[in-house]
């Protein structure tokens, strides 16, 4: 994690890298469908990514306030925005998926960004303290 000076050691993950790494991700694969398959595809694709980041966004935010205040009190609230938020995410997927709005694939790819995100820092961290540590010894 980031130190009070704003330090980070190696082999720690910030959840902005996790987040810029995620809109990364979900750039390269809707560029991707668009190369090789259609527009319809990316589509698809861009509009999972953002229902995914999104969610993980206010996910984090919440997550945020609910440690760094007091437990108890912010539980209850934390839980219920949780189950607010997925119930709102799974009406909008619901609809966009009845009305054929999207490419059903393309929309799980795009969905599967955050996912990738999160491998992608936690592999690049991982890299990061094997290197340190190799070079220590």
């Amino acid at each position: 994690m980031v130190g009070p000076s704003g330090d980070t050691k190696a082999g720690d993950i910030s959840l902005r890298v996790v987040q810029a790494v995620n809109w990364l991700a979900l750039a390269g694969l809707a560029g991707a469908a668009w190369v090789g398959y259609s527009g319809f595809v990316a589509r698809s694709v861009l509009i999972g990514g953002v229902i995914a980041n999104a969610s993980f966004f206010f996910l984090q935010r919440d997550l945020t306030r609910l440690l760094s205040g007091d437990l108890t009190a912010a539980k209850a609230r934390f839980f219920m925005r949780y189950y607010v938020r997925l119930g709102i995410v799974v009406v909008i997927l619901f609809l966009l998926v009845k009305f054929r709005q999207v490419h059903t694939v393309g929309l799980l790819v795009g969905l599967s960004t955050v996912l990738l995100g999160i491998g992608i820092a936690v592999a690049g961290a991982a890299r990061r303290l094997y290197t340190t540590r190799s070079k220590e010894a």
